[in-house]
């Protein structure tokens, strides 16, 4: 059991695609037949491999760390980035708003996360973590990165926006994390709590 004082920092990684044409306010049109739509939805076609970018960041209830917004090629993080890219950024978050504080590090599952790089990294740096047996799988609801990127990402495609080229959506994405209130993002974050203890009460679908 944690001590109310400890504070829980949490990261996650996401994908952003220059249309982003799995976002629900971005999918469809809507006409009377196929005549209708215009011909830049009519003959759109979708890319198998849609380029993308890779974005990662930390939370807690003290502020949100600098991104990592890098170019990416393979469907999943690896450990060499996630090491060299991701947490070099998580550690100067805990230096700025956590020393001297109780924390804890609560990363998900992901193959990368625990690593055995990762976890030597983790030790050499004495950064607290949750230790991969006690980390609970499949529950996304109780992490409030979750929330975090949902709204990031309805700002970044609000309007349907489009990017161009990949510095475009980098940029895009840099600015729409500024552009976020920070009072939302510590009350996501002092929720973690109350979440963990509907799970364990009620199970994971009492949050859905």
């Amino acid at each position: 059991m944690l001590a109310s004082n400890t504070f829980i920092i949490v990261d996650d990684e996401k994908y952003f695609t220059f249309s982003n044409d799995d976002m629900p306010q971005n999918i469809g049109f809507y006409a009377f037949g196929k005549e209708d739509a215009p011909d830049n939805v009519k003959f759109k076609t979708k890319e198998k491999y849609p380029k993308k970018v890779l974005g990662w960041l930390a939370l807690s209830a003290k502020g949100i760390s600098t991104p990592y917004i890098g170019s990416t090629k393979g469907p999943a993080i690896t450990a060499d980035i996630y090491v060299n890219k991701c947490l070099r950024k998580l550690r100067s978050f805990i230096e700025e708003y956590h020393a001297g504080d109780e924390y804890i590090f609560w990363p998900d599952l992901a193959s990368s996360h625990y690593a055995n790089k990762t976890t030597r990294w983790f030790h050499e740096q004495n950064i607290k973590f949750v230790p991969k047996q006690d980390n609970p799988p499949n529950v996304p609801q109780a992490r409030p990165i979750e929330d975090f990127w949902s709204i990031l990402a309805g700002k970044v495609y609000e309007g349907g926006w489009e990017a161009k080229t990949e510095l475009q959506l980098k940029r895009r994405i840099y600015q729409k994390i500024k552009e976020i209130d920070m009072n939302v993002v510590q009350h996501m974050m002092m929720s973690i709590r109350t979440r963990l203890r509907k799970i364990e009460d009620k199970g994971p679908f009492s949050l859905v």
